[in-house]
């Protein structure tokens, strides 16, 4: 069995995906040497143990312990047990619709999670998530799927260590996202997948906590159709049980539920998302 670096490396090799990657300081190409990613300007980017690296603009990540390893590892938990299950179907339907041998980036993809179910579901050899993100305890999470054609990337989302025009997919799952560099990246017949939520979205778990509800939805959505043409929208509203494993994860790997003590528990939890097909605008549009 190969060594989680090993698989990086011949995901990055074997299919020249290294190529659609540039230096996140000078953006000039860059290339496998040994262990490292390197340009010809000599910046130099160790590939880790674990699988992952680092494309940033200032080699000192500064680190977030607001979302640290234990939250990471209850969210695996959470996912895995198929509360996104509807989720996943309908991207990987979304994928397979076009076609085999995509590139997809993930932008903010936390413990790379759901990219490892999506491509389970679209199965297919020959397409790859570039799974990235600026929080290195979920990059190091996310490197336990690495022998599943998938690549975790520590970047800065606002400067994307990626090509113009190189990819055919980006996926945003429930994250903030930087439009301006979603639309460099995309190739001019590629697609994003925004996923965003509901204003029912884990309202159970809100009312425990007392936390304010999302943004207002008709703001999102006004947002999206300024910025993007709107090819498709799914809508997924449903309710679920939570045993108290369940429950368990979902207060752990919430942010705001950090000092929870209460002995109060909900049985249900409601995951209420829109997933819209997005083609980017022209100025002429």
């Amino acid at each position: 069995m190969l060594k989680k670096i090993e698989y990086t490396k011949n995901n990055l090799l074997n299919t020249n995906i290294i190529d659609i990657f540039i230096c996140p300081i000078c953006h000039d190409n860059i290339k496998i040497s040994d262990n490292s990613l390197i340009c010809s300007k000599n910046h130099c980017y160790d590939i880790s143990k674990k699988g992952y690296f680092g494309l940033l603009k200032k080699n000192k990540l500064r680190i977030d312990n607001t979302y640290d390893m234990n939250l990471f590892k209850n969210r695996v938990e959470f996912i895995n047990k198929g509360f996104y299950s509807e989720l996943h179907k309908i991207i990987s339907k979304i994928v397979k619709e076009r076609g085999t041998s995509q590139v997809i980036v993930d932008m903010g993809c936390g413990d790379g999670t759901h990219d490892n179910i999506i491509l389970n579901l679209v199965n297919d050899n020959n397409t790859f998530i570039i799974g990235a993100d600026i929080s290195k305890f979920g990059i190091e999470c996310a490197t336990d799927y690495v022998n599943n054609n998938f690549i975790p990337l520590v970047a800065d989302l606002n400067y994307m260590p990626i090509k113009d025009k190189s990819v055919d997919v980006i996926l945003n799952i429930l994250s903030p996202s930087n439009e301006k560099e979603m639309k460099r990246i995309l190739k001019q017949d590629g697609v994003i997948i925004k996923v965003t939520p509901k204003k029912e979205y884990l309202y159970e778990l809100r009312h425990l906590l007392n936390i304010k509800e999302y943004e207002n939805e008709l703001q999102i959505e006004e947002n999206i159709n300024k910025n993007y043409i709107v090819l498709k929208k799914y809508t997924i509203n449903e309710q679920k049980k939570l045993d108290e494993e369940a429950m368990k994860n979902l207060i752990n790997m919430t942010p705001l539920a950090k000092n929870y003590t209460s002995d109060k528990n909900i049985n249900t939890i409601t995951i209420a998302l829109n997933v819209y097909v997005l083609k980017t605008r022209n100025k002429y549009e």
